[in-house]
């Protein structure tokens, strides 16, 4: 007998997102649920992992509206949870956002507001439309894994930055210009890495800065690496940065903000539907400002894979 559809949202919210500000925030997002008549279920995450595993098991047993009260990082991992599940095809699940981080890059494409009221009206209508999610294979102590991202994704010295970030706001240093101070404090001790690049037929080999893969084109609190990326077109959008001289990436940041970093000339561009990495050394990577690892890397795009209500 096949299982009856839970129609009920269910609610993953993540206590520590944005300065406690999921545990802080709920109760007040719950008298709005209930004074507009909006069913649902919830769960508060306990652990980094927690979330991709809460939404695994409850799509086994038929929700299929999740909304996420976090940020970047909690919605990387219920989207990880939706596309590594058996359990319903991934064009069947809707995926929301009540934002509590500190980046809300994902929600800055799509021009969404950190406003209560626009968030309970999208609940009651559900607009939705339906987007790309990529995909990158990688290795792990010789096993081969996947991780996927609903947003961006990058290595080298963007990964190496992700990760300092990331331990900034574990001390509790928790500002929307992390990303960008971390930038700064990791260039001084940087150093390019050896990467062999195969994309679009064509092969790329030395010392590279970084590297960029958009699905959106937000990154960083609203620097834009990726900044031609359509988040439904079907392809990724990969910015490569050539090694070059420190200061020139100091001069340059202003670049990362206002659309124009495609101007600097050891800066390449590509769309692709999937491209490979490799490296003699390991290096780690990251998707959605979650530290993966490690090289080589298979990086593609899942088109028209997920629903979200936006």
């Amino acid at each position: 007998m096949e299982q009856q559809i839970n129609t009920k949202y269910f609610f993953i919210i993540n206590p520590n997102a944005g300065n406690e500000g999921g545990s802080h925030e709920w109760p007040k997002i719950v008298n709005m649920l209930k004074s507009n008549s909006i069913e649902y279920d919830f769960a508060f995450t306990e652990h980094v992992g927690h979330a991709e595993k809460i939404v695994s098991q409850k799509i086994s047993e038929t929700y299929r509206k999740f909304i996420v009260v976090g940020g970047d990082g909690t919605l990387n991992e219920v989207t990880n949870g939706i596309f590594k599940q058996k359990f319903a095809p991934t064009t069947e699940i809707y995926l929301g956002l009540i934002q509590m981080g500190t980046g809300n890059d994902w929600a800055r494409y799509y021009d969404m507001k950190p406003d209560y009221d626009e968030e309970m009206a999208r609940l009651i209508n559900c607009p939705s439309r339906i987007q790309d999610v990529g995909k990158m294979k990688y290795s792990l102590e010789g096993e081969q894994k996947s991780a996927y991202f609903i947003n961006i994704a990058g290595l080298c010295f963007d990964s190496v930055v992700v990760k300092a970030t990331n331990e900034m706001k574990q001390r509790g240093r928790r500002t929307k210009f992390a990303y960008l101070i971390s930038l700064l404090k990791s260039l001084i001790k940087y150093k390019p890495w050896h990467l062999k690049i195969n994309i679009n037929d064509e092969i790329l080999e030395g010392k590279f800065l970084s590297i960029s893969i958009g699905n959106g084109k937000y990154s960083g609190g609203g620097m834009m690496q990726t900044p031609e990326a359509k988040i439904d077109d079907g392809y990724l959008h990969v910015t490569i940065y050539q090694n070059m001289p420190k200061y020139k990436i100091i001069t340059n940041v202003n670049k990362l903000y206002n659309s124009k970093i495609l101007d600097i000339k050891q800066v390449r561009s590509f769309k692709t539907k999937g491209f490979t990495i490799e490296s003699k050394e390991p290096i780690f990577a990251e998707t959605d400002g979650e530290i993966i690892g490690s090289t080589p890397y298979e990086i593609s795009i899942l088109p028209s894979s997920l629903n979200v209500i936006v």
